[in-house]
């Protein structure tokens, strides 16, 4: 279409401008508060236009195909394809900088599925997905942080099955983002199945900072489920107790445990620092090292439970997230 406007604007332009012969009356000026401009102008004024026309036609047409032109750049890439599982992020948009995220697998239609540990992250190029790394997730009880690695460095993958059932996510999945720059990530888990569930998450200048995790190296609660809706559930807690020597009993952990309140503050983090949202009362559980305790509702956010010993805090983050 624009081809064709612009041959006939070029035509228009090189054909001569015929002047008709009219009597002199017609040719003279017009006579004031007339509109109508002389014949000649009339005609180089109708030129003007059209050559206006087929400009902003041209313009338009070029904006439609790019438009419908798959291969444009896009700066955000589209949405994820339909899947019966998702990966949960404890942030989708974070600073550059290392910063310790958490991935939970969630169960969207009540599909069986078995994944495991190993994930592979594509980076956005601003026409599609680019390979970009992989990593081996870390759970919490493995008290580690998992690091995005380039394509084909990692050897060995430890075998371990997570799935999720609905309104109950997977266990906690802890990576970082040191070494990422910005830009836009996808990280994605496939089942034995064939399942993917997939994220994605930005990192840009001037994002905020999400609420930081327990060192790995520190006391810590593993909170099952660590994701939850606004309208409160049952938790169970799990004592996480490094062992710097790499052996540790039964009886080393319940030693690090012992004398830890039974009743445990919720903090929330408001954007900057962590301030009280309430406590609850902590029950014993089947297992002597386990607790459970009743959640009341809680609005959207970051959370986490204190219980005070003789030693420290210990602490467990868990997310209020009204999807779920």
């Amino acid at each position: 279409m624009t081809a064709r406007w612009e041959r006939q604007l070029h035509r228009l332009r090189e054909a001569p401008v015929p002047l008709e012969r009219v009597p002199e009356r017609a040719q003279q000026p017009p006579r004031p508060g007339s509109t109508l401009p002389p014949t000649r102008e009339r005609v180089f004024a109708g030129i003007v236009a059209i050559a206006v026309f087929v400009a902003v036609a041209a313009f338009g047409w070029r904006a439609f195909t790019r438009a419908g032109d798959e291969t444009a750049p896009l700066d955000v890439p589209p949405a994820l394809p339909a899947s019966p599982f998702s990966l949960w992020l404890s942030a989708e948009r974070v600073p550059p900088g290392p910063v310790e995220l958490v991935a939970l697998l969630v169960n969207d239609d009540g599909s069986d599925a078995t994944f495991g540990v190993w994930a592979t992250v594509d980076r956005w190029d601003g026409r599609e997905w680019a390979p970009f790394g992989e990593l081996v997730m870390c759970m919490d009880h493995w008290h580690c942080t998992a690091r995005v690695q380039p394509p084909g460095e990692i050897d060995s993958v430890p075998s371990l099955g997570l799935s999720a059932e609905p309104g109950r996510p997977g266990p906690v999945e802890r990576f970082t983002t040191d070494g990422l720059d910005v830009g836009w990530y996808r990280i994605s888990q496939e089942a034995n199945e064939g399942i993917v569930a997939a994220a994605v998450f930005e990192i840009a200048e001037g994002a905020p900072t999400p609420a930081p995790l327990v060192s790995i190296d520190a006391p810590a609660i593993s909170v099952t489920p660590a994701l939850l809706s606004p309208d409160g559930a049952e938790i169970d807690l799990y004592p996480l107790i490094p062992a710097p020597t790499g052996a540790q009993s039964r009886e080393d952990v319940l030693e690090a445990i012992r004398g830890l309140s039974e009743v445990a503050r919720i903090e929330r983090w408001n954007g900057s620092t962590w301030e009280a949202a309430g406590e609850i009362q902590i029950s014993e559980a089947k297992d002597d090292l386990a607790r459970s305790a009743e959640l009341p509702p809680l609005p959207e956010g970051e959370y986490r439970l204190v219980r005070e010993g003789p030693e420290g805090r210990h602490i467990g983050h868990f997310w209020v997230d009204e999807t779920m």
